[in-house]
């Protein structure tokens, strides 16, 4: 016996969209980490808090992300001193031993630092 066309079909109810932000912070975080020279990766809301980190500790996690954080508001500053209207995308820091890369992700409101092998 057939349903009546007027009954829709059953179907998956829609994600939350809590669920949804949780799996692309999850994937973008994924696919930093495989990046082959990747030793960390620290991913940070707006306001500075770590999401995901590679590093153990929770304190060291809250450490470098403060400060990393602080770098970025502050070459943020500088920018928008030299033209209002720009907006900080990426800061890139190289060491003889390291790289830390900072870059934003404006429509997700992230923070993304890697700290690299430099090649």
């Amino acid at each position: 016996m057939e349903k009546p066309p007027s009954v829709p079909p059953p179907s998956e109810p829609e994600p939350e969209p809590e669920d949804i932000e949780t799996k692309y912070i999850d994937l973008c975080f994924e696919r930093i980490r495989q990046v082959r020279l990747v030793q960390q990766v620290i991913i940070m809301n707006v306001d500075g808090l770590p999401i995901r980190s590679t590093l153990e500790n929770t304190e060291d996690t809250v450490t470098a992300a403060g400060l990393y954080a602080s770098l970025k508001d502050k070459a943020a500053y500088f920018l928008r001193t030299i033209d209002p209207e720009d907006e900080f995308l990426m800061l890139r820091v190289r060491t003889r031993k390291n790289e830390a890369i900072i870059s934003t992700d404006p429509e997700h409101g992230l923070l993304y630092i890697t700290v690299q092998a430099p090649e």
